[in-house]
């Protein structure tokens, strides 16, 4: 990517405009980093059943990272998926829809 003075972008180039910006929040760049930022990113991505695949593909990571990283939030809506397509084992009644 091109910056708007045409140069490059360095790798360090976000980072002081960024703690700049958080310090003007009134937050601490030591502890808001654009890491942070990513790291919810992921989370909310995840947690909105966003396919794990896209969610690798939109932070530039591999699925083998996520699911290394993240496990605990995918764990933790895995049940919840697998549980709402188990068999009902109860009986069926008219209230189900069926006659």
């Amino acid at each position: 990517m091109i910056k708007a003075s045409g140069q490059p972008w360095k790798k360090s180039d976000h980072s002081r405009p960024f703690a700049r910006n958080v310090s003007h929040a009134g937050l601490d760049p030591r502890e808001i980093t654009l890491y942070a930022l990513r790291h919810s990113s992921i989370v909310r991505q995840l947690l909105a059943g966003v396919p794990i695949r896209v969610v690798a593909v939109n932070h530039d990571t591999s699925v083998m990272m996520i699911e290394r990283t993240y496990s605990r939030y995918i764990g933790d809506r895995a049940d919840a998926l697998a549980r709402a397509a188990l068999l009902k084992t109860t009986p069926i009644t008219a209230e189900d829809g069926i006659p």
